[in-house]
């Protein structure tokens, strides 16, 4: 028993030991900067980790919330003012996340549904570049029937679209048709500048009467295909900004962080006034008990107020005797005692 206890000792001591050296820590200029910091750690692996979940738009402004007030910061302005600064913090960690995966994307390839699609090998070339880079789209249209085929008849289209911009190209047919098993294949192309650094693609071909489209695949369903995706990160970093990160930030983040701020300041609020109120009636109280009792109250005894038994208004009790007197009366009928 002796052993168990002597191994427990070294271990509380340091755990108190601990909690000296935090207590004098909250103390520091240093607690601010330290739990933003925390907090933006935890939402750069929550970008890594949790990227599309919706605890990443709730998560980060309560556990900013939660460092600041453990470290003793619960004013509600300096609150608001270092909940602002978190913010600004984590919109950089957001921005650097999002360029790095931009930039890192690897190059898709687009196909219409199907098992047997006959839109193949839709491409962007290059996938990277500037806004002097002229990016060549293609895409393979397969037909297995040539004798009813005729090619004037089909129409492919590339659709490029920015975060805020969309091009709608018309494709050329280019080079001679390939024999490739039982299909005939055309190749279709567009070349273009691009001004936008963040870009989708997606083909679209009328054949036959009808829309066919290309596109990439996530999950069964179609998505746009990334890219190109300009390799200057300051280029692709602000769009991220203007467009997503800003958002987030101030109008996610710091929404959801002030209404916790403004719920802290209602509740000491009614708090405040809740012990006002208390305050004044404890003061009315003091007043009423100090103030002198009337004629009125003098011919009632004491326990016959605290019982809520009030005496008829035309008798008063002998200061002598204690029985009820008749209020005209001159002299006690029991005891004899004169009156004024």
């Amino acid at each position: 028993m002796a052993s168990s206890e002597g191994s427990g000792a070294p271990m509380d001591r340091i755990i108190k030991l601990a909690k000296e050296q935090f207590e004098k820590f909250k103390k520091t200029p240093y607690k601010v900067p330290v739990a933003i910091g925390l907090a933006a750690g935890l939402h750069y692996f929550m970008l890594l980790y949790m990227m599309g979940s919706c605890w990443i738009g709730l998560l980060p402004p309560l556990i900013l919330f939660g460092l600041l007030w453990y470290m003793d910061v619960k004013r509600v302005r300096k609150l608001l003012l270092y909940g602002f600064i978190g913010c600004t913090v984590m919109l950089v960690v957001s921005t650097a996340v999002l360029v790095a995966w931009f930039q890192s994307l690897e190059v898709a390839v687009a196909q219409s549904p199907g098992d047997d699609p006959i839109l193949v090998n839709g491409i962007v070339d290059p996938i990277d570049g500037g806004k002097s880079t002229v990016f060549t789209y293609s895409i393979t249209y397969r037909h297995s029937n040539v004798s009813l085929f005729n090619v004037s008849d089909v129409d492919v289209h590339v659709l490029i679209s920015s975060l805020g911009d969309l091009k709608n190209g018309t494709m050329i047919l280019v080079g001679a048709p390939v024999e490739n098993g039982t299909y005939t294949e055309y190749r279709y192309e567009y070349s273009t500048r691009i001004s936008d650094p963040i870009n989708q693609f997606e083909f679209r071909a009328f054949i036959n009467g009808s829309w066919v489209m290309a596109t990439d695949y996530y999950e069964g369903d179609p998505v746009s295909v990334v890219g190109p995706i300009f390799s200057d990160p300051w280029a692709v970093a602000f769009p991220v900004i203007r467009y997503i990160t800003l958002y987030q930030s101030y109008l996610q983040f710091f929404a959801i962080y002030a209404i916790i701020c403004g719920m802290v300041w209602w509740m000491r609020r009614a708090r405040r006034m809740r012990e006002k109120s208390i305050e004044q009636w404890e003061q009315k109280r003091k007043e009423i008990e100090a103030k002198p009792p009337s004629d009125e109250d003098a011919r009632v005894p004491s326990m016959s107020r605290a019982m809520g038994l009030e005496l008829e208004p035309d008798t008063f009790v002998c200061s002598e005797c204690g029985i009820d007197v008749p209020g005209d009366a001159k002299r006690c009928p029991s005891c004899g005692e004169k009156f004024d």
